[in-house]
């Protein structure tokens, strides 16, 4: 490991740590029997209270722990490195709190037994992502006790309330899909038509959600409207590349295991709920094209990989448009500095 990345690991654990605090003070404002609950909820994979990655165990920009807060709080101070560091933590712990609640929600309407719903059952896992909401707006509202102005916070509010629209939008539009076959879903279609349709639920679901994470922050931080939509553009292609990188890796997780039948206890696969994600979607297009027949039955395994292939072609492709936003954001203001730990966090080195 480089001076330079270890550094950047020991800028990135100050921050978890400080984030870590807010949100436990968070929660401590809770009935006990609630915020016990609530603490599994946020110490699930991947989440802020989670345990690090085993030693070998590689941690992608997808896997990061506390990626949506520390994202939400590394712009922030890439906006303004003097901001409040706890307006800018409290923004940030909102955000996680609003994803977490979210991801719940997305567990239980989705049929998946993840450990948390499985180990709270249903009707707990959904008033715990009540809670998770509420502290999210709570988060928002503790401002004001440090002469934050009344406009910023309500701005703050009503960005996080048209998140939620989005992204419950999206999912919604995602449930739907899930009951059509891949030949309602592409028949008649051009296959430019059959990508957007895709890309669609990936930007109002993960692209919603990752550009209310950098909106908040720069918002927070004092950014100019054209700076706002700046980062906001930047966080929801980030979101689908998110996306698309779940999606890739669930299709190849399945046909790594050949199809069989999973466990009832873990997570469904995208195939097994009938999602039509976009490497599902492609597999399917192009086995159509070529041979006249399709994928419903997922036997073609060819057919799988090479829809995994072209959308992570198009992954890749937001990946660059990441990039791009963030040097015209560069560009436009020689005093906005980039850390290497946002860098870092938006896989851009």
């Amino acid at each position: 490991m480089s001076t330079e990345d270890s550094q950047t690991q020991h800028s990135m654990a100050i921050l978890l740590q400080t984030l870590r605090e807010r949100l436990a003070e968070l929660v401590a404002t809770l009935h006990p029997s609630l915020s016990a609950d609530v603490l599994q909820a946020l110490k699930a994979k991947g989440k802020l209270l989670s345990q690090p990655p085993s030693p070998g165990e590689h941690a992608s920009s997808s896997t990061v722990i506390g990626m949506w807060p520390l994202l939400t709080l590394l712009v922030a101070q890439a906006v303004s490195p003097q901001v409040d560091l706890f307006c800018a933590s409290g923004v940030a712990v909102a955000v996680e709190c609003f994803v977490c609640a979210l991801d719940l929600l997305d567990d239980v309407e989705d049929g998946d037994l993840t450990p948390t719903v499985n180990a709270l059952g249903i009707a707990r896992a959904l008033n715990v992502s009540t809670a998770l909401l509420a502290l999210a707006q709570k988060a928002i509202h503790s401002l004001s006790t440090r002469d934050v102005s009344s406009v910023l916070v309500l701005r703050l509010l009503d960005a996080m309330q048209e998140a939620t629209l989005l992204a419950t939008s999206g999912q919604h539009r995602d449930l739907l899909v899930e009951q059509q076959s891949l030949h309602e879903f592409t028949t008649g279609e051009s296959l430019e038509l059959v990508i957007e349709k895709c890309l669609e639920i990936a930007r109002g679901k993960a692209g919603s959600i990752m550009r209310l994470a950098c909106r908040l922050g720069a918002m927070g931080a004092g950014a100019d409207n054209e700076l706002l939509e700046q980062f906001s553009l930047l966080g929801e292609q980030l979101g689908i590349a998110h996306q698309l990188h779940n999606d890739c890796h669930d299709l190849y997780d399945f046909l790594s295991s050949s199809g069989a039948q999973e466990d009832t206890t873990q997570k469904k696969s995208d195939m097994a709920r009938g999602k039509k994600t976009l490497p599902i979607v492609l597999a399917h297009t192009l086995q159509e094209s070529t041979t006249g027949t399709d994928i419903e039955n997922y036997e073609d395994v060819h057919a799988l990989q090479r829809g995994i292939l072209a959308a992570w072609g198009i992954r890749l492709l937001y990946r660059e448009r990441v990039r791009s936003c963030l040097e015209l954001i560069q560009a436009g203001s020689t005093e906005l500095h980039i850390a290497p730990p946002l860098r870092h966090l938006l896989d851009v080195d």
